[in-house]
């Protein structure tokens, strides 16, 4: 626990010192909102889904590509079996130790990229701890989604409109408690833990080292 709280608190001294503390950001590309003619200019879902910023459309392109990685490439069956039968894919002829690698290596680029557009394009600033616990919630859609990508998009969207919902509430002046208010979205995915966590899926190897011949 001790080491936990050393290692934040130098993430966020480190992290201070390379972007200057609080500060804003100006509109750059990033920031700017990417209109796609003709559909950015229906009603509520235009603005909502073709009017974003252009990380949103390449979130969505890493969806599809995923997607077909999972189901039609011996990548996808290889990411799969690193976490569910390791040894099995050893005996494949495949290196475990580097799939594995490049799985946490992607990955965590990805949730990186994540938090660099939540703290320089969302909000505009950094603060310590502002995602809120919402990374916790990624993974409860990741085992709920079972490793399927389109799922954890539709969680996702799930999750943010909670969340959405959550402020309009406060902006509209609707007689609710701040506090109910901002546990809608973690009442939204505790209501659908209870509902669908019989079908919730995690690799049978997950966190466990690999050591060939060890039993896994």
């Amino acid at each position: 626990t001790h080491f936990w709280k050393l290692s934040a608190k130098w993430w966020e001294l480190t992290i201070r010192n390379a972007f200057g503390g609080r500060r804003s950001v100006k509109n750059d590309f990033w920031s700017e909102t990417l209109g796609i003619p003709g559909l950015a200019d229906l009603p509520v879902i235009g603005p909502s889904v073709f009017d974003q910023q252009p990380l949103v459309y390449i979130a969505l392109l890493l969806v599809a590509f995923f997607t077909w990685l999972y189901a039609r490439t011996n990548i996808g069956n290889n990411l799969q079996a690193a976490g569910d039968r390791p040894a099995a894919l050893d005996a494949a002829g495949v290196n475990v130790y580097a799939t594995r690698t490049w799985a946490v290596v992607s990955t965590g680029a990805l949730a990186g990229l994540g938090g660099a557009f939540m703290s320089e394009v969302s909000a505009g600033t950094f603060v310590p701890f502002m995602t809120k616990g919402a990374g916790f919630i990624a993974i409860v859609l990741a085992m709920l989604a079972r490793g399927r990508p389109g799922w954890v998009l539709l969680g996702a969207l799930l999750f943010g409109l909670a969340l959405s919902l959550s402020t309009a509430f406060q902006v509209a002046g609707v007689p609710v408690p701040t506090e109910a208010a901002e546990m809608l979205p973690f009442a939204v995915v505790i209501v659908m833990l209870v509902i669908f966590a019989r079908r919730a899926y995690l690799p049978a190897a997950l966190g466990r080292a690999y050591k060939r011949g060890g039993v896994v």
